[in-house]
């Protein structure tokens, strides 16, 4: 295959109540319209970088039910790893199930897609806004990436390996960054997927690509970073992965349409 295609999820902020975010949003809804709207992408591989529950809500054998219905739908991995709203543990060994292999904690994983290989750290941090790899990950993830992958490596993490782009946010994204980018300089890599700020957005550590992907509960300005983007869709990033290029691009619900016959589906799958 020549090209890829990789559905990017983030910050689901999913409540363990009928409480709704901010008053109105509904984050099961945003997330069912999202799993549904990515059916039509036929992805490769489907990834979530973190935050899935909200203030450490216990939901997540729920949302391990929701994601396992959506891996046999879409036909491919969901591959998932906490953030700092997750309770250390919470992604667990029923998430992840089509793993090759498990590191230091149990988010932390080895996938293959067709050849690319997908990593996932543990930066969670839970209660914690500033993310952090323990000396563990560190030693496991330079292990790995001593052999290369026939299509090369992405990374993913929760927490960015720089800062926002908005002041109000600084000193929130992975703590130490330089340690990575000293095992990822040289190696395959060929980009690191986060989340976390709410925001979408582009940079590169040294010389390795960095896509924030936009939260799929709610968004907040760059501009005006107190403030949620008032919108009645949920967001995500797809990218396109060839031998030649790595792209991602934000989209929107809006843009795709999900089907409400699929989206009500996996909302049924929540026993809470």
């Amino acid at each position: 295959m020549d090209q890829l295609t990789i559905v990017h999820l983030s910050d689901t902020h999913l409540t363990g109540d009928t409480r709704l975010l901010y008053g109105k949003i509904d984050p099961w809804r945003r997330l069912a319209r999202a799993l549904s709207a990515a059916e039509q992408l036929e992805p490769d591989a489907l990834v979530l970088t973190g935050d899935v529950a909200d203030r450490g809500a216990a939901i997540h054998a729920d949302v391990a039910a929701i994601l396992a219905e959506a891996q046999y739908l879409l036909g491919c991995p969901i591959i998932t790893i906490p953030g700092n709203h997750d309770p250390a543990g919470s992604i667990g060994p029923v998430f992840n199930t089509t793993r090759l292999s498990t590191g230091p904690h149990p988010a932390n994983t080895v996938h293959d897609i067709d050849g690319l290989r997908i990593i996932g750290l543990d930066s969670g941090g839970f209660q914690l806004a500033r993310g952090r790899i323990d000396s563990a990950q560190r030693a496991w993830l330079d292990r790995l990436l001593s052999v290369s992958a026939p299509k090369g490596t992405l990374l993913l993490l929760h927490h960015p390996p720089l800062e926002s782009f908005s002041p109000a946010l600084s000193g929130r994204g992975l703590e130490n960054p330089e340690e990575l980018a000293s095992l990822v300089a040289g190696s395959d890599v060929r980009a690191i997927l986060c989340g976390h700020y709410h925001q979408p957005g582009t940079s590169q550590l040294l010389n390795t690509p960095v896509f924030m992907a936009p939260a799929t509960s709610y968004n907040m300005s760059p501009f005006a970073p107190t403030e949620v983007v008032k919108e009645d869709c949920a967001w995500f990033s797809v990218l396109r992965i060839s031998t030649e290029q790595v792209v991602s691009v934000p989209v929107s619900t809006a843009q795709m349409l999900p089907q409400q016959e699929r989206t009500e589906n996996y909302l049924s799958l929540r026993r809470g």
